[in-house]
């Protein structure tokens, strides 16, 4: 006979063998088949998991009955409500007639269009603002973090260098 040299298998090899023996390496594979010790080891195993289902499934109550969830209660049926609709409707078909009227009232033609002037004079000042913002800071704050300076102490001949006049290229 042959002499073995191999180790017999782990724990965690004896559980691969249980779960999926196709799973186990080579070596391991035909060791299980070759040793007895260790077959016995995953029968042995196999034979306790098994118990313990066993056990499981009589320990547990039988299923007896289907399980009911509580049902919804039927709210208390009143007899105003019908009403209470027909007049919630009113009342809101009532409150459009109402604001639909003085809406156009007061809203005449003429009003509509200083409305529409008023936007755009809201616009040009936030954009007037915002040129303002620009003069007296022309370069973004990103640049500022780069530099390390805060902005300030940039004279206008620096600024001529960085961005010059429009008249100053035509020229060269």
């Amino acid at each position: 006979m042959k002499a073995q040299k191999y180790v017999h298998l782990q724990e965690e090899q004896v559980l691969w063998a249980i779960i999926d023996e196709e799973d186990l390496a080579g070596d391991d594979r035909k060791h299980l088949r070759e040793c007895p010790d260790c077959r016995r080891k995953v029968e042995r195993f196999r034979d306790e998991l098994h118990e313990f289902g066993q056990k499981a499934r009589q320990s547990v109550p039988p299923f007896s009955g289907t399980v009911r969830l509580p049902g919804e209660k039927p709210a208390p049926v009143s007899h105003d409500a019908g009403w209470l609709s027909f007049f919630g409707a009113t009342a809101m078909v009532g409150l459009v007639v109402f604001f639909s009227v003085m809406g156009m009232e007061s809203m005449a033609p003429g009003n509509l269009l200083t409305l529409q002037n008023q936007e755009s004079l809201l616009e040009d000042e936030f954009l007037m603002r915002e040129i303002s913002d620009m003069v007296e800071s022309p370069l973004s704050d990103d640049m500022y973090e780069i530099s390390g300076e805060n902005g300030i102490g940039f004279d206008d001949d620096f600024l001529q260098f960085v961005v010059p006049d429009i008249q100053d290229d035509f020229q060269s």
